[in-house]
């Protein structure tokens, strides 16, 4: 047995020992759709699969729809390869919110931290991406901002359905994604999810991805509660031939 298979099981067992929390009346599912166009870097910082070390950058822009909530997002990164199984990245995420039940508002939110990349010899993919996040967030009709600092945390395996070399190729394979996602505010996890999806390789520059997101959250300050179910498309495209599918596969800005 490959000395990868323990992380690999030991990652999927802790998703699998989340418990429910408290459940409340919950709202119509949450909307999400996002494109995420990646480039490289100039050289002779350019990515390739030959290449140890790096820097790419990448956009994400998107929108979510709930319950008469209408966000837009709009995300930049880049990050720093020493080595082919980290990605030092730093960026900045900005959101618009208009909102039909409160005020609108504006977010700002740079972020830092370091991403873990690895695989296995039955081609699962998976990393660990830490960040602390600055979250700078202005209430329109009051000109007020307020400011909450984060650390986020995912964890993901990435499995192709196809076996053997079909795996990752375009237009015959897809993928199982499983994931946990967590932040810590104020000394509490707060919100957790749990994803899970289907991915399809369009080509060896499209990656098409429908997540499947379970939310819990601290309603009224007490213990964590299942609140929320998340539906996310996602598009991730490369801009330049120099970017691999396992780039494109590692993540972006906001995922």
């Amino acid at each position: 047995m490959s000395a990868d298979w323990p992380l690999s099981a030991a990652v999927l067992l802790g998703l699998a020992a989340i418990r429910p929390g408290r459940r409340i009346s919950l709202p119509p599912p949450r909307r999400r759709l996002t494109m995420s166009p990646t480039s490289t870097g100039s050289p002779p910082f350019r990515p390739t699969a030959s290449t140890k070390s790096g820097r790419a950058s990448g956009i994400s822009a998107g929108c979510t729809s709930r319950f008469g909530l209408h966000s837009y997002y709009l995300g930049k990164g880049l990050f720093y390869s020493p080595a082919k199984w980290v990605h030092i990245w730093g960026g900045l995420i900005a959101v618009y919110t208009d909102s039909t039940v409160k005020s609108n508002s504006l977010e700002l939110r740079p972020f830092v931290g370091p991403k873990f990349v690895g695989s296995n010899s039955k081609k699962w993919r998976y990393f660990n991406w830490t960040r602390y996040e600055l979250r700078l967030t202005e209430t329109l009709d009051t000109d007020e901002w307020k400011t909450v600092h984060r650390v986020r945390n995912q964890t993901r395996i990435e499995i192709p359905l196809a076996a053997g070399d079909r795996a990752w190729t375009p237009k015959s394979c897809t993928c199982c994604r499983t994931s946990s996602h967590l932040s810590f505010r104020h000394g509490q996890i707060d919100p957790l999810r749990v994803r899970v999806g289907l991915g399809y390789v369009a080509s060896q520059r499209v990656l098409v991805e429908f997540h499947y997101f379970v939310q819990y959250t601290r309603p009224d300050s007490g213990g964590l509660a299942y609140t929320d179910n998340i539906l996310r498309l996602n598009f991730k495209i490369a801009l330049s031939r120099g970017i691999s599918l396992a780039r494109l596969l590692d993540g972006g800005v906001d995922d």
